[in-house]
C-alpha cells in the first residue's frame, strides 16, 4: 500500500476516473433502456421506459424507498462509529463524516483493485493522525472488513440454503464449464482473503514487533535509502500504535467489529431495498449471498469504482433469482446509491475540507491512541 504526501484529490486526476464511470454506467443503462422486455402486469412486451411510467406506487414500495433512504444513513453511520472507536474519539463526528465521505469519493475514483486505502491513510493523517497511527487505524478497518466477510458468507450461503435458494448464479446454455467451476473459483479467492486477512493480524496485532523489525531493515536498502529516516519513523509510528491496538479489550474491538457489521449489512440491503420497491417480496439471505459472489469478482476490476463491471455483474448474478424485468432501473437506483452519491457528495464536501485542513495537519498536535 503506497503512502504519499501528494493530494490524491487534485482535480485532474478526476476527469478520467469520472468519464470513464460515467460512460460506462451510462452506455450499459442506455444499452438496457433500448432492450424489451415483458410488462408483469398486461404480460406484452414493454420497454424498461414504459414500465418506469406505467408503474403503480403503493405502501411497499413507498416503505422500501424510506428503507433504501435509511439504509443510505445507517451504512455511513456505521463507518464513522467504527473510525470514531478506532481513534479512541478524538476524531469529532463532524470529522469522521468527512473522513468517510471523502474515503468513499477516493474508492469511486480509483480500480477496486486498489482502492481508496493510500488515500484514507493520507485524509487521516491530514486531520492530524502521524503515518503510522493513520497505516494502523486502515489496516485495522480492513482486518474487521475481511473478517465481516469471512464470517459473512457461511452465515448468508447456509441461511439462502434453507431458504431452498441457489447461492452461485444459473449459467446459461454453451458455458457449463463454467458454473461448474464457479464453486471452485470462489473457494480459492476465499481461502485467499482467509490467508491474507491471516497475514495482518499476525503483522499488526499478534506480531508488531517482527513487523517493526523488518520495516526498520528495510529502510536500510540502497533503493529506499532515500526515504531512510521516513520510514524509520512511519515504522516507529506503526508499532507504537499496533501496540496500542493490541493492547486494547475485548469490548473495543466487539465494539469496532459490531460497527463493522452493521455497516456492511446496510449496505447490502441496500439492494434489497431497490429491488423491493419493484417486487411483492425478496429473498434477502440469496439476495445478499449473490451480492457477496459479485463482490468478490468486482474487488479485482479494473475499473474507477467497478464502473461497468458492477452494472453488467448484477444482472449476471441476479437475474435467475430477481428476474429482468426492472434490472435496469434497479442497476440504476443501486449505482446511484453506492457510487455516484458520493461523487456528488465529495465534490461538496472536498474543497471545504481543503481549506479547512490546509495548515491544521502541520500544527495540530499528532494524536496517537492512548
Amino acid at each position: 500500500m503506497a503512502v504519499t504526501k501528494s493530494n490524491p484529490f487534485r482535480w485532474q486526476r478526476w476527469i478520467w476516473p469520472v468519464l470513464v464511470g460515467t460512460s460506462a454506467t451510462g452506455a450499459i443503462v442506455w444499452w438496457g433502456f433500448q432492450q424489451e422486455v415483458i410488462d408483469p402486469i398486461t404480460q406484452e412486451s414493454a420497454t424498461p421506459l414504459d414500465l418506469l411510467r406505467s408503474f403503480q406506487w403503493d405502501g411497499r414500495s413507498l416503505a422500501a424507498v424510506v428503507g433504501l433512504l435509511g439504509c443510505i444513513v445507517l451504512r455511513d453511520l456505521g463507518y464513522m462509529r467504527r473510525l470514531r472507536i478506532l481513534t479512541h474519539q478524538q476524531l469529532s463526528w463532524r470529522q469522521t463524516f468527512d473522513s468517510i465521505v471523502l474515503w468513499e469519493l477516493a474508492s469511486a475514483l480509483t480500480p477496486s483493485v486498489v482502492g481508496g486505502s493510500a488515500a484514507a491513510i493520507w485524509i487521516l493523517k491530514r486531520e492530524g493522525m502521524r503515518w503510522g497511527t493513520s497505516i494502523a487505524t486502515v489496516f485495522a478497518t480492513a482486518l474487521m472488513d475481511e473478517l465481516f466477510y469471512l464470517a459473512a458468507v457461511p452465515l448468508m450461503f447456509g441461511l439462502a440454503l434453507l431458504s431452498n435458494h441457489p447461492i452461485f448464479p444459473e449459467i446459461p446454455y454453451g458455458l457449463d464449464g463454467i458454473g461448474s467451476s464457479l464453486p471452485l473459483l470462489f473457494g480459492l479467492a476465499y481461502a485467499f482473503i482467509a490467508a491474507l486477512t491471516t497475514i495482518i493480524l499476525w503483522a499488526l496485532v499478534i506480531r508488531p514487533e517482527f513487523t517493526h523489525r523488518k520495516l526498520i531493515e528495510a529502510s536500510g536498502w540502497n533503493a529506499l535509502r532515500r526515504w531512510k529516516n521516513r520510514l524509520a519513523q512511519w515504522a516507529d509510528d506503526l508499532f507504537e500504535a499496533s501496540q496500542s491496538l493490541r493492547s486494547q479489550s475485548r469490548h473495543f474491538w466487539g465494539q469496532a467489529f459490531f460497527a463493522t457489521c452493521f455497516s456492511w449489512l446496510a449496505r447490502f440491503a441496500t439492494l434489497n431495498m431497490v429491488f423491493l420497491i419493484f417486487q411483492n417480496s425478496v429473498p434477502h439471505a440469496a439476495l445478499i449471498a449473490r451480492q457477496l459472489v459479485l463482490w468478490l469478482v468486482l474487488t479485482i476490476s479494473p475499473t474507477p469504482g467497478s464502473s461497468g463491471a458492477a452494472e453488467l455483474g448484477l444482472p449476471a448474478v441476479t437475474s435467475d433469482l430477481m428476474g429482468t424485468t426492472y434490472i435496469v432501473i434497479v442497476i440504476l437506483l443501486w449505482r446511484f446509491s453506492t457510487h455516484f452519491l458520493y461523487l456528488i457528495i465529495g465534490g461538496f464536501v472536498l474543497p471545504r475540507w481543503l481549506l479547512k485542513t490546509r495548515n491544521s495537519a502541520s500544527v495540530r498536535e499528532p494524536f496517537i491512541a492512548p
